[in-house]
């Protein structure tokens, strides 16, 4: 791939997809022990979180959250085949490093913390009914709409930022000094 490929956009979609499962990963990577399995509190945050989410719907969300972030990587430019490789190699590294059964329990531990008992039996009945199941089976796709609004949304504000941001980069061009993010590409001014 050439270096065009990894221009900025591409790399500010790349960051826009982790930071999208920064809540998710970033919260439940803490090193808080894990709660008695016995305790029934941590039984029902369990049971929440079973209905809640999968392996599989942990991994449509992150599929749901890198399928604008491609979007935009077609509308900057990236030819498809690289595109195809760059999802390839996103699903992989979620592949190889996203497991379950090490997540599980660190949002279980969430799910106990952030609901009471009284919430998380209100949840379970809730996700044990047909509206609490679609609510599950569409929030991805809700949530992968809502980030596209978001993003073409903000895309369409670009300008204004490129324009705040341009005094800033001449600034700094030439000192010495890391030029900020939207100007490290060799050559290119913001909004290139």
């Amino acid at each position: 791939m050439s270096a065009s490929l990894f221009s900025i956009p591409f790399r500010l979609c790349c960051l826009m997809v982790l930071l999208a499962f920064r809540p998710w990963l970033g919260r439940a990577a803490t090193d808080t022990p894990v709660p008695d399995d016995q305790d029934p509190h941590i039984i029902l945050a369990s049971e929440v979180l079973e209905l809640a989410y999968s392996p599989n719907s942990l991994r449509d969300s992150f599929e749901g959250f890198l399928a604008p972030a491609l979007d935009a990587m077609k509308r900057d430019g990236m030819p498809d085949a690289a595109r195809a490789e760059v999802r390839k190699a996103f699903l992989a590294w979620f592949d190889q490093n996203v497991k379950w059964e090490e997540i599980k329990p660190k949002l279980v531990q969430l799910y106990a913390k952030d609901f009471t008992t009284e919430e998380l039996r209100a949840l379970l009945t809730f996700l044990d009914k047909p509206l609490g199941q679609k609510v599950m089976a569409k929030l991805p796709l809700v949530m992968q709409d809502g980030a596209l609004v978001g993003q073409q949304y903000f895309l369409s504000k670009q300008d204004s930022l490129n324009a705040m941001l341009a005094p800033i980069v001449e600034k700094y061009e030439g000192k010495g000094a890391a030029p900020p993010a939207a100007a490290t590409e060799p050559g290119l001014r913001p909004g290139q």
